[in-house]
């Protein structure tokens, strides 16, 4: 048997078919833009519609599969009539509708987290829902449907309803713990509940593609579509996060951590931090987010400084760059808000900084210190959702970052952490396909990671180091709070 995995982004759609034991059968991607108008930042719905189609047709006729999951970007949903017609775009989470509605709903921050698991922001589904009702009551009146980005195409390939549990946490008004879209939350906030499909775990057998659909493709016999999951869920499980201490930290242009955990927390100062609470796709696991805004953009923004452009697409800067890191730390802060501080302080206007430089420091050492501040800034996450219970026991990197092994050296030893390189480079998709796969088989996540996700050795820190990064950390803590006072 083969398993289909559709990762659906802003502007890139990803497919990949796996055999049974885990290799990588088919792949294709497609790119798109995003859909503005003004300030108004839409998902192109249409688009990505059409590009699905075409994707799974083409990936069928190229290598026959048998069950399928999405995995898309969050929070972003389409509005339907009672035809199906879709009445409203999805509005991208950057979009700033919404962001009133949120700081309305502040007054009950304390009762959404506890229940929702997030903290009231204007990116949330259920903001947005609001900014509809509010500024466009007839067209609301008219809603029959709400429908998130996954959830959607699956229902266009099968005609049922069914809303995962780690997007459904993204619509910021389900019970996290009941796994359930709320109620007392929709009455709260004025939202009526019935819009929303009923909620079913990452997984979930849904339904056989339509018969129509099936005799475009030329299918001969049928195929299942199976519940995805939140693209950074989806992204974890295909790194092989399946228990409990595990984080996967992806090194992209923006860094996020996803980290596991048994108990969510309903301390409500976790959500103002910005961690959410996110039902996980393995049993009662639960898992947040921890971001920092700037990494592969921090290093590009420096590297372009030194190389040219070439230099740095052909992966020659990278390594010319690296040639005089030491082992030890360079003594050198830095401060990595160049685009705003993200958990936990979420300040959009926080600035970045260099410290202690001298005129005897080379742009290679620079370079290091601003790893290390990228590795500061995700062990100051680590500590802080230490706070709810959250205490990692290893990190799996991914991401452009991961391919450094220098860079990883020493985010071991900030973080005190064995890291685990990825080897697969669409965890996404491939965490898509696992669920299609335990939907059909039967066979636990754990059971499908150990054939489908591999790793390159593992980084393990290096005791005298993480002593010398702990006292260059100590003052790194203070950065945030002296800069701003700048």
């Amino acid at each position: 048997m083969r398993y289909l995995g559709l990762d659906v982004g802003t502007t890139r759609l990803k497919c990949g078919v796996y055999n049974e034991d885990g290799s990588l059968a088919y792949e294709s991607a497609v790119d798109y833009g995003e859909a503005q108008k003004g300030n108004e930042r839409y998902v192109d719905i249409d688009t990505i519609v059409q590009s699905a189609r075409t994707t799974l047709a083409n990936a069928y006729a190229a290598c026959p599969f048998d069950a399928l999951a999405v995995s898309s970007l969050g929070e972003s949903f389409v509005l339907l009539d009672g035809d199906d017609t879709v009445l409203f775009p999805p509005m991208l989470y950057t979009d700033g509708r919404g962001n009133d509605e949120a700081q309305k709903a502040l007054r009950h921050a304390d009762t959404i987290f506890a229940v929702a698991g997030v903290y009231p922001q204007g990116m949330y589904s259920a903001y947005k829902l609001l900014w509809i009702k509010n500024n466009l009551p007839a067209l609301y009146a008219s809603a029959r449907k709400v429908m998130l980005v996954n959830e959607y195409i699956a229902y266009l390939l099968t005609g049922v309803r069914a809303l995962d549990s780690s997007m459904a946490a993204r619509t910021g008004i389900a019970d996290v713990r009941k796994k359930e879209i709320s109620a007392s939350l929709c009455t709260l906030l004025g939202i009526d509940k019935n819009l929303f499909s009923p909620v079913v775990p990452c997984g979930s057998a849904v339904g056989k593609v339509r018969a129509s659909i099936l005799s475009e493709w030329g299918a001969t016999h049928d195929v299942y579509v199976v519940s995805g999951g939140h693209d950074q869920v989806c992204a974890a499980l295909g790194s092989g996060a399946v228990d409990e201490g595990a984080c996967v930290d992806g090194m992209g242009t923006v860094e996020c951590i996803t980290a596991l955990y048994r108990h969510p927390s309903d301390r409500c100062d976790m959500g103002a931090c910005g961690y959410p609470n996110v039902p996980y796709a393995t049993g009662d696991l639960y898992c947040t987010y921890l971001l920092n805004y700037t990494c592969g953009s921090l290093v590009r923004w420096w590297l372009s400084h030194c190389f040219s452009q070439e230099d740095i697409l052909s992966g020659i800067a990278f390594a010319a760059a690296e040639k005089e890191f030491t082992d030890a730390p360079t003594g050198i802060l830095v401060l990595p808000y160049f685009a705003g501080a993200a958990t936990p302080y979420n300040d959009a206007a926080a600035k970045g900084a260099i410290l202690n430089l001298n005129l005897s420091d080379s742009p290679s050492r620079i370079y290091q210190a601003i790893l290390e501040g990228l590795c500061f800034e995700m062990r100051l996450n680590l500590e802080t959702v230490g706070k709810y219970g959250i205490r990692p026991d290893k990190l799996i990197a991914t991401g452009g970052g991961s391919h450094s092994e220098r860079w990883l050296r020493i985010k071991a030893d900030i973080l005190n952490l064995p890291v685990y390189p990825l080897k697969g480079k669409e965890a996404g998709v491939c965490g898509a396909a696992m669920l299609a796969c335990a939907a059909v088989t039967g066979k636990n996540l754990a059971e499908i990671a150990r054939k489908f996700v591999r790793f390159e050795a593992p980084v393990m820190p290096r005791k005298s180091a993480v002593a010398a990064y702990g006292a260059q950390y100590a003052k790194y803590e203070k950065l945030y709070s002296l800069v701003k006072a700048l």
